[in-house]
This record gives structure tokens, C-alpha cells and sequence, in this order.
């Protein structure tokens, strides 16, 4: 009958296992989004799964620093000559069954629990940082990679373009009115559009093994095509997000769990000086004669206070202050973060309006405008391709600014836990 009931659960698990994967998330679908790369990443990620562990162990800490030692137990015989047993026949022959059970002062066991649950809210908060950490890190990589993308298909765009030039200076050279040089110039211009194409490349696979690491991925793992970058913008202020990191940032949760362990190890270091006790109670048995039972006491002695005690309470002291000026030095350094990204941040939304809305549509009528009067003999073929390399430039420049905002948000976002643009 059992082995009837096992088999049957084992066909229920092979024709039905997503139980067993319920909570997993879906593989990564193409086209990637990126939800679905921040979803997979707090479920794959060795950094992020290390640190819950972490702290699912600092979590298991207190009960057992809080609880009493063990108590102990032990059996003993007591013989009076060496050539016989000679309990039953003599006065001073018994067996003695003890049990003594250690104490510590009260309030010593308190303050270590306290020790241990501060310990574990900073290990929360270091799970957190954590988490925040590589998921800005997603985020950047991700942008990165998207950012290349679009490089990529704006290089293809104005190779065919420049291809397109090409041909008209070697038209006009065949025919007697163009110059050879021009028609050089143009393949030149092709082939540092290939130069450009190979660094991309190169860019792009190292772009795809980052990310791939960061979801724990093998590094060649194919990625589905990214979403396009778009225009976003800052939705807080600078005093906003300053408020906000000071409030919410891991690391000054950390710290201040560091400060309230310390807090509870001096107190607990200068409660030392006071002694701890034994219980203790032992049965003996001596066979014919009347049993006897004793039951006692023991305190210990801090007779070495001034080597042990004393330089244990001047050690809790250090640390007490240590803490303190970590927390303020990452507070400082905090304040300093969010300024310096919200600078970078700002002046790369700046820099997109100024491209899209300026720089790149006068390109595009500069090189139209040239494009028509190269047709005409109006101006040269290097004024024209002065016109082409401009726009070029400036697209990547374009590109290039949407990956820098999305960027300094994603860290911006890591620091103060909520949302930056939109």
C-alpha cells in the first residue's frame, strides 16, 4: 500500500509540478522589459539570496544569546579500595547522581538578546541595501545595454544614408563633376562608421555578460531586445530626496542599529563586574546505609576586573564611538551622493530637451539643406559631409544623455527607496 500511494505521488509531481515553482518568475521573454529583468533579479540574484540568508541568521540569534547555558549533569562512583567494589559494604562507598545549572546575573542575558535583535535589524537593513544596490545596478546595466541598442540601429541608419552619399560623390566624379577626393573621403567616413560598429559590438557583448551575471545567468545567455530609452523627468526636488535619503537610506539604518548594539554592549560590559551564579544539586546513593542529598551555591569572583572587566568596558566605550562617527560620516557622505547624482541627473534631462528639441531637428534641416544644394552644385561634398557627421554626432550624443539620466536615477532611487522620475 505504501509504495502504491509513493508511486502515485510521483506521477502527480511529474505530470504537475508547478507547485513547485510557483513563486519562481517567468523566464525572461523578448521583447525584455525591464520589470521582467528586476523581477528576475530579486529571485535569482547570489548577492541579494546571500544577504536574506544573512539575515534570516541574524533573525535565529537572539532566542538562543537570551536563553539560559545548559544546564549540566553528571553520574560519579565513589570506591574505597582498589581490589573490590565495595559499595553496600562500606560507609564510605556511593553513587552520586548531580545536576547544577549556571546563572547568570540578572540582566546580563537581557541585554545579550538586545545585542543580537539590534544585530539582526542591521543585517535587515544590510539585506536591504543590498537589494536596492543591485537592483539600481539592473537598472543601469539594463539602460546601458538598451542605450547600446539604439546605437546600433542609428549606426545601420546613417550607414545607408552615408552609402547613399557616397554614391552621389562618385556619380558626380564619373561624370567629370566631382572630385576624386570627395569619393575617398566618403569611404573613409564608411569605414570609421564600421570602426564605430566594432567597438559597439565589443560594448555590447561585455554590456550582455553584466547583465546577464546580475539575473546569475551564463554570460553569452541570449537577451531579448530591450525597450526603447524615453524622454523622463525629474518628479523631486533636491530638498525632497535629501529629506527622504535621511529618512530611508540603508545604510544609516545599518548604522543605527550598530549604535543601538553598542549602546547595549557597554551596559552589558560594565553589568560584568557583577556575579554570576551556579545551582547545584547532588543524590547519592550508598546502597544499605540511609541515602544523602546536598544542594549548594556558587558566585563567581571578578577578581581580575582590572585586566578583564575594566578593558572590556573601555573596549565597549570605542566601539559605542566608533559607531557614532560612522553614522555621521555616512550621512555626510549620503547627503553628498544624492547631491552630486541629482547635479548629473538634472543637467542629462537638460541636455536630452536641448537635443531633441534643438540640436538635432537644426542638424536634420542643415543636412538637408546641404543634401539639396550638393545636388545643385551650391557646395561642396565636404560641406555636405561636415553636415552629416554633425548630426551623427549629436544623435549618439542624444542617446547617449538618455543613459546617463536613467542612470543617476537608478542610484538616486537606490539611496532615497522611492521613485525619482516619471
Amino acid at each position: 500500500m505504501r509504495r502504491i500511494l509513493f508511486t502515485c505521488l510521483a506521477m502527480t509531481l511529474v505530470i504537475d509540478p508547478s507547485w513547485a515553482r510557483a513563486d519562481e518568475p517567468p523566464e525572461l521573454s523578448d521583447p525584455l522589459t525591464l520589470d521582467a529583468a528586476i523581477a528576475y533579479a530579486r529571485a535569482h540574484n547570489p548577492d541579494i539570496g546571500a544577504a536574506r540568508a544573512r539575515q534570516h541568521a541574524a533573525h535565529a540569534r537572539p532566542t538562543q544569546v537570551g536563553a539560559l547555558p545548559d544546564p549540566m549533569i553528571d553520574l560519579a562512583y565513589h570506591n574505597e579500595t582498589f581490589d573490590r567494589f565495595t559499595l553496600g559494604d562500606s560507609d564510605f562507598a556511593w553513587v552520586r547522581i548531580g545536576a547544577s545549572q549556571a546563572i547568570p546575573f540578572p540582566g546580563k542575558l537581557g541585554l545579550k538578546a538586545d545585542i543580537a535583535r539590534q544585530t539582526a535589524k542591521g543585517t535587515h537593513a544590510a539585506a536591504q541595501r543590498v537589494e536596492r544596490d543591485v537592483l539600481s545596478r539592473v537598472k543601469m546595466a539594463y539602460a546601458e545595454y538598451a542605450h547600446l541598442q539604439e546605437q546600433h540601429h542609428l549606426l545601420e541608419r546613417n550607414r545607408r544614408l552615408l552609402q547613399n552619399l557616397a554614391r552621389s560623390a562618385e556619380t558626380k566624379y564619373a561624370v567629370g563633376d566631382g572630385i576624386q577626393q570627395d569619393v575617398v573621403r566618403a569611404q573613409l567616413e564608411l569605414s570609421m562608421i564600421e570602426d564605430r560598429a566594432i567597438t559597439l559590438e565589443q560594448r555590447s557583448r561585455s554590456q550582455t555578460a553584466e547583465l546577464n551575471a546580475l539575473l546569475n545567468r551564463p554570460a553569452t545567455a541570449p537577451l531579448g531586445v530591450p525597450q526603447h530609452l524615453e524622454e523622463r523627468h525629474l518628479t523631486r526636488s533636491l530638498d525632497d530626496l535629501l529629506a527622504a535619503a535621511q529618512v530611508q537610506a540603508p545604510e544609516l539604518d545599518v548604522a543605527a542599529s550598530r549604535i543601538a548594539a553598542s549602546e547595549a554592549g557597554l551596559t552589558l560590559a560594565h553589568r560584568d563586574y557583577l556575579p554570576d551564579f551556579v545551582v547545584r544539586a547532588d543524590y547519592m546513593n550508598k546502597a544499605a546505609l540511609d541515602p544523602e542529598w546536598e544542594i549548594g551555591i556558587g558566585v563567581t569572583l571578578p577578581l581580575y576586573a582590572a585586566s578583564k572587566q575594566l578593558a572590556g568596558v573601555h573596549e565597549a566605550a570605542a566601539m559605542l564611538a566608533e559607531a557614532r562617527q560612522e553614522r555621521d560620516g555616512t550621512a555626510r557622505l549620503i547627503e553628498a551622493r544624492v547631491r552630486d547624482l541629482f547635479a548629473r541627473a538634472q543637467a542629462a534631462e537638460r541636455l536630452v530637451a536641448l537635443y531633441h528639441t534643438t540640436i538635432i531637428p537644426q542638424a536634420r534641416l542643415a543636412l538637408e539643406s546641404a543634401t539639396t544644394a550638393y545636388g545643385v552644385n551650391k557646395v561642396d561634398f565636404m560641406t555636405l559631409l561636415n553636415s552629416f557627421t554633425l548630426m551623427l554626432e549629436y544623435e549618439m550624443r542624444y542617446h547617449e544623455e538618455l543613459s546617463n539620466f536613467q542612470n543617476a536615477t537608478a542610484q538616486l532611487e537606490a539611496l532615497v527607496g522611492e521613485a525619482v522620475e516619471g
